[in-house]
């Protein structure tokens, strides 16, 4: 990891942050940093930081930090090692052979062979374009036109025509693919006659739909069939799982809706079940819609969208089994941080029907009276126990079922909310809010908001930031001895970094907290970076530090303490137990 790590430091001294962000945003110089409109919320105001100094970024408006590197990761949606490797190239700096200290010699091979896949699916999809344009693709051209598509909507999306189960096998074989590599991406099939293994495109006849994964690369595609026989084969056919993809970890158009974020920051995304639907919002204007493909959203298409965008709309066809699908999603969406609305498309239309019979006014007027989530979840429970009809039995057993349904969902929900949506329970069954804030409390509320980190700081703790934020700033007075205890893996990493620094005679880099603590919370990175010590509230820094240090010292002298007073009532006698004891109570007195 050492190499990793000295790599990372050099790809990030070649790439100055204002420099690299100024590539990608408009920045203004304010004193000694620069200022920007943050790209990763809607603002009108700059409130997006870049300290060249320290090598990080902070918008305080939306509390987002972090170095040259992770901005790009979330600016681009890309994992760390491909930010890593898109700035080595952007310094022309060779990305080093993984070595057995990386763990990461399967790892290249890995990239190798997905490397291939890659170029097999692009020269698919050029071959299915170029067909679709061809002489056999009239058929294909003749269906696009009666859906509405224009060129330009054909040319964005990639659409194409598979003619045959043989031209695309032939034309890869034709390019020096091999079989097996177009069996394991998924372009082609393999099917057994006479013992004999036969090569064939499964998407044979179709209109075809690729799939782009975040970075506008080809990784799959969807087929659509155009004649009246799809009850026999289906009306859609996708490439089956391959190790580039996976339905339930891709969203079809993320590419497109990236691409928008990068224009100006989303305000929202709406989800659709079929690529159809995409294709005709994007065709009336709608150009921030993806596609589910016809699964449950999972925690994974979640983290995407929360990459892109803060709110959500679903929309899913107006059928009983689209809504199944939309309850079946909600949850996730919320639970990643989202703002879910859910949107009801009338006389059961899936949205390309409803766009093509009554216009894109009409759907705009469907986003706008979209549900928020809490509101939708309780429609759905008036709909399935209604409390209207006449018959009092049924009418008491429809509320304590619709009751008991509202007190699961308002335990989902914050504060605010939760004393909001009691109200409307309240009205909507006739009991006192009384009565339902004492149900609510009789049992644990699990899914109650846990406290912001800095209610939930011991002293100790509170004290092991502000020395690790000295350390890290690189204060004259900020020098220590040992590592502290550490109760979080953040702080124990962020320590480790620090103490090696030191034993290096190396001053620490503000901009690494990102890289040796790569999974920490904002509320965490924030703890530290947001220290000003040049306008400092506390009273003498070094005063402060040197009583903090003191602090989380005694803490662990403490701990110490306790673990000899254990071990000395199962051993009474043993004399260096007991000398060990009477040192350390010397030293905390």
């Amino acid at each position: 990891m050492a190499d990793l790590t000295d790599f990372i430091q050099q790809v990030k001294r070649a790439n100055d942050i204002v420099d690299v962000i100024g590539s990608y945003l408009e920045l203004r110089r304010s004193g000694t940093n620069f200022m920007a409109r943050c790209p990763f919320h809607g603002e009108k105001t700059a409130s997006f930081n870049v300290n060249r100094n320290m090598q990080i970024y902070k918008c305080f408006g939306c509390g987002v930090s972090g170095d040259v590197i992770k901005f790009v990761q979330e600016y681009e949606s890309l994992t760390f090692m491909e930010a890593l490797e898109k700035l080595a190239k952007r310094a022309n700096i060779k990305m080093p052979e993984l070595s057995s200290d990386m763990r990461d010699g399967e790892r290249a091979a890995r990239k190798k062979k997905q490397d291939v896949y890659l170029e097999i699916c692009r020269d698919t999809a050029i071959f299915y374009y170029k067909q679709y344009y061809g002489p056999r693709g009239q058929a294909a051209r003749d269906y696009v036109q009666s859906r509405g598509f224009s060129a330009d909507t054909v040319k964005k999306f990639g659409i194409g025509y598979s003619p045959d189960s043989r031209s695309l096998v032939s034309y890869l074989r034709s390019k020096g693919y091999s079989d097996e590599d177009c069996l394991a991406c998924g372009v082609i099939q393999r099917k057994s006659t006479d013992g004999n293994s036969d090569k064939f495109d499964a998407l044979s006849r179709r209109l075809i739909i690729p799939i782009f994964n975040m970075q506008g690369k080809v990784i799959a595609f969807g087929g659509r069939g155009m004649t009246e026989d799809i009850t026999r084969y289906g009306k859609y056919k996708n490439t089956s799982e391959t190790p580039l993809f996976s339905k339930k970890d891709n969203l079809f158009a993320i590419n497109i809706a990236k691409e928008q974020k990068q224009q100006s920051a989303l305000p929202n995304i709406v989800v659709v079940e079929g690529y159809m639907d995409v294709i005709a919002m994007y065709q009336a204007g709608f150009k921030r819609a993806v596609a589910s493909m016809g699964t449950s959203l999972t925690d994974n298409q979640a983290k995407w969208l929360s990459r892109l965008t803060s709110t959500v709309y679903i929309c899913y066809d107006g059928d009983s089994a689209g809504q199944k699908a939309t309850v079946r999603g909600l949850d996730i969406l919320d639970k990643a941080g989202l703002e879910v609305k859910v949107m009801s498309v009338p006389e059961r239309l899936d949205p390309d029907e409803y766009i093509k019979k009554y216009g894109s006014d009409a759907f705009e007027r469907l986003i706008d009276a979209a549900l928020p989530l809490a509101d939708y979840k309780l429609k759905l429970l008036e709909n399935a126990f209604p409390t209207d009809t006449a018959d009092t039995a049924k009418r008491n057993d429809n509320l304590a079922k619709f009751v008991k349904g509202a007190l699961i969902m308002l335990k989902q929900l914050d504060d605010v909310r939760q004393s909001q949506y009691i109200t409307a329970v309240s009205l909507k069954t006739g009991f006192s809010q009384e009565y339902i804030r004492r149900k609510l409390t009789e049992e644990p509320n699990d899914a109650a908001a846990a406290p912001e980190m800095s209610e939930q700081l011991s002293p100790e703790t509170r004290a092991k930031y502000f020395v690790a934020a000295s350390l890290l700033a690189g204060e004259d007075y900020a020098v220590i001895n040992e590592k502290p205890l550490c109760d979080t893996l953040f702080l124990s990493d962020l320590y480790d970094y620090l103490i090696d620094c030191g034993n290096q005679g190396v001053k620490p880099s503000a901009d690494m907290l990102y890289t040796v603590c790569p999974n920490a919370t904002e509320s965490e990175y924030s703890a530290i970076i947001d220290v000003d010590f040049g306008k400092s509230r506390y009273r003498q820094n070094a005063q402060y530090f040197a009583e903090c240090y003191e602090l989380i010292v005694k803490e662990k002298l403490r701990r110490k303490r306790d673990e000899l007073l254990a071990k000395i009532k199962r051993n009474p006698d043993d004399l260096q137990l007991l000398n060990e004891l009477s040192s350390i109570s010397t030293k905390l007195n």
